[in-house]
């Protein structure tokens, strides 16, 4: 694949070996396309007449490994963007948004250690019902509906995000599998007025059962109970900060 052997020759010529075999777990720049591909394959949503794929993927990175990362990271997340793109293309999916991969360090995660989140930031089109123009024969015809989600995005838990602190005092949002935006930009599920938060300043996905809280690059960080995070499994009573902002979070 073109892909891979232009995101290998730019690490081998640039990152000086970040992903090569010499890292214990042997993982090589290769794997995070690898790993984006069979996300796509789990996540992807089966319409009427097409097949959707997500957008946006989070990749996590050990602390080792995102530090050396990080001063080739937009370039790298613009490499891995265009594989996202192509990868869709030629498995003839459609992605509704522009492509988008994120980079995070996971303070968890172990040297040549890394995980893939992904999500639909937009949501998918109505297709409209095609009508029968011929008999149907049900002995080779297979009639999909959407994908059962991954345990993941299943929602068994229903949160609710309460400003108690700022501008903002009073707002809130519900919580369940879809993802919910915190931060300056209207368009934000929780959009706050205060000048000190980014325009997409933190985020919140339900994933493994539960919800947990990104830092979405943001200027000021993010924090919970006074805390600074880039993630966070949120549990009952956790205060979020974000900029002169305070939201609490509850378990309904």
């Amino acid at each position: 694949m073109d892909f891979v052997r232009r995101l290998e020759d730019f690490f081998e010529k640039y990152i000086e070996g970040f992903f090569n075999a010499r890292f214990s777990g042997g993982l090589q720049p290769v794997e995070i396309a690898k790993r984006l591909a069979r996300e796509m394959e789990s996540d992807r949503t089966v319409g009427i007449s097409l097949i959707y794929v997500p957008n946006q993927y989070s990749v996590f990175l050990g602390k080792e490994d995102y530090e050396r990362l990080t001063p080739y990271g937009q370039a790298i997340r613009d490499e891995l963007a265009v594989f996202v793109a192509a990868e869709a293309k030629r498995k003839g999916y459609t992605i509704v948004g522009k492509p988008i991969v994120d980079i995070f360090c996971d303070e968890a995660g172990g040297r040549g250690q890394f995980r893939v989140v992904s999500h639909y930031s937009e949501p998918l089109p109505e297709e409209p019902e095609r009508e029968a123009t011929g008999p149907v024969q049900l002995s080779d015809t297979r009639v999909f509906g959407k994908l059962p989600p991954p345990v993941s995005r299943q929602a068994s838990v229903a949160g609710l995000l309460t400003v108690v602190k700022g501008l903002d005092t009073g707002l809130q949002v519900d919580l369940g599998a879809e993802r919910a935006n915190i931060g300056r930009r209207e368009s934000n599920e929780l959009p706050l007025t205060d000048m000190n938060t980014s325009r997409l300043h933190a985020y919140v996905v339900f994933e493994d059962g539960g919800h947990s809280l990104y830092d979405a690059k943001s200027l000021n960080g993010t924090y919970v109970n006074d805390h600074r995070v880039t993630r966070k499994r949120l549990k009952a009573g956790d205060r979020i900060k974000v900029g002169n902002t305070v939201i609490l979070y509850e378990v309904k």
